[in-house]
């Protein structure tokens, strides 16, 4: 049996499961290829070997901001 913590990241308004029982590698991958979808990783440890990672498919306000504000500069 490993010892190697297990993530499942979990959309949060609709607590849909996006990536169940995951590595950090395999984490990893799955936001460095749904960063520009998915926003406000945040960490909840259940134990000591599961970790739930919550992520929301809502800009957070600071950030609508910034791209709101970039896009007038352009």
């Amino acid at each position: 049996m490993s010892c190697e913590k297990l993530y499942t990241i979990v959309l949060e308004h609709s607590l849909e499961v996006l990536l169940e029982a995951a590595t950090m590698a395999q984490v990893e991958a799955f936001w460095d290829a749904h960063d520009s979808r998915y926003y406000g990783l945040r960490l909840e440890e259940d134990n000591g070997r599961h970790v739930r990672v919550i992520v929301t498919d809502q800009i957070p306000e600071d950030e609508a901001e910034e791209a709101e504000a970039e896009l007038c500069l352009d």
